[in-house]
């Protein structure tokens, strides 16, 4: 396996964990102060951590084998 691709796949949890976090501090500050675009961001930006994370995941499994 590549040396950068699997310094990018131990960082991707990490990182992913980080933005879901960022993506629900947004989501109840945008929910406070009725900003309903801020609030879809939010939503779109824990979309695509949950995606990275799973396909960091899937890559991880496929090049195991």
């Amino acid at each position: 396996m590549n040396k950068k691709f699997e310094i990018l796949m131990k960082a991707a949890p990490f990182l992913s964990g980080l933005f879901i976090l960022a993506g629900l501090i947004m989501a109840i500050l945008s929910a406070l102060d009725n900003n309903v675009q801020i609030f879809y961001l939010s939503l779109f930006l824990i979309l695509q951590s949950v995606l990275a994370l799973t396909y960091a995941k899937l890559f991880k499994k496929i090049w195991q084998k």
